[in-house]
């Protein structure tokens, strides 16, 4: 297989990893790539304004297969989205620059890619959460394999892909990322982004899931989410402007994607109130959760039971906001 693989005919993927103030972590993402049992063709680091000394590790490697792009701060995906515009290879795959894969990573994706017959252009696979090497898939351990959102698709299952699915151990067919426009990239995004170009590709394209982890997820050096909550979070941009999500999604599955939508209102909702932000939480709500099939209603009431304790909060700050309103 690995020698298939390899052939000069063969698949190739290029290796885009987005880099900003990451020195002491890029060294080892590009050597988990570096020690992949299928070569890529090509590693693309795109220093993003860093101002440490993240590009000089980087180019102390001296392989011919990493190339340095540097570009003035516009956010992480500008800065990927300039690595998809440089791609050479039929496959792409994005790998955080604090992040690492395990050595079989490539292969193992690139020949789900290659040898399945269904028209797979996307693989997603699971990973361990470092320190705690915690997998993501318990709940998708048994759902392995090819997966296509249907115009009756359930709601929770959609739900649990997207949260199963992390972008950094996901593979691509580069011409479809391309088409679809790729990351957003809006106001240099620094929530969120990922997940909004995940959601394009989730609802446009057959994707395989491989449950099994590999790689390892780092959130120690993570400065972007708003972790604990110690600032307060911006709201991601497939809420806060869903636009082109809804308008790439095929009409049949678009009642789907507004119920996913829903469903993610809601719980941001929940936790703006918690933070004080009850003028966030009423506008999302009454921007996605007025109107829902039933399907997504039952779903949306089980939710409600398992959120109790602080839903009275905002539903008093949501009837609140509609008396003024008036």
């Amino acid at each position: 297989m690995n020698t298939l693989l390899n052939d000069l005919n063969g698949p190739t993927v290029s290796v885009v990893i987005p880099l900003y103030n990451k020195g002491g972590y890029i060294e080892r993402a590009i050597s988990s790539v570096l020690a992949q049992t299928l070569s890529p063709l090509e590693i693309i680091v795109i220093d993003d304004g860093s101002t440490d000394d993240g590009p000089e590790k980087a180019l102390k490697f001296k392989d011919s297969q990493i190339t340095l792009i540097q570009q003035e701060n516009k956010g992480p995906g500008a800065a990927r989205n300039a690595g998809l515009a440089r791609a050479r290879g039929k496959y792409i795959a994005f790998l955080d620059a604090d992040d690492e894969w395990y050595p079989p990573f490539l292969e193992t994706g690139i020949s789900c890619l290659e040898n399945n017959e269904g028209g797979i252009t996307v693989v997603v696979a699971g990973y361990n959460k470092y320190p705690s090497m915690k997998t993501n898939s318990e709940r998708l351990m048994n759902l392995g394999g090819a997966f296509e959102v249907t115009p009756d698709s359930d709601i929770k299952m959609v739900n649990e892909i997207e949260e199963f699915t992390h972008l950094c151990f996901t593979i691509m067919r580069t011409d479809v990322a391309r088409r679809l426009g790729g990351y957003y990239n809006n106001y240099k995004c620094l929530r969120g982004e990922d997940t909004h170009f995940f959601l394009k590709l989730l609802f446009n394209e057959r994707i395989w899931i491989m449950p099994e982890p590999y790689g390892l997820y780092h959130k120690e050096a993570s400065e972007l989410d708003g972790c604990g909550y110690k600032t307060i979070p911006a709201l991601e941009p497939f809420l806060s402007d869903p636009h082109d999500i809804i308008a790439s999604c095929p009409t049949a599955k678009r009642h789907v994607l507004k119920g996913f939508l829903a469903l993610r209102a809601l719980r941001r909702a929940v936790m703006y109130t918690k933070l004080g932000q009850k003028k966030i939480a009423v506008e999302l709500l009454d921007r996605f959760c007025n109107s829902r099939p039933y399907t997504i209603q039952l779903f949306i009431a089980r939710l409600l039971t398992k959120l109790a304790p602080v839903l009275p909060t905002v539903c008093k700050a949501w009837r609140n906001a509609k008396t003024i309103g008036r």
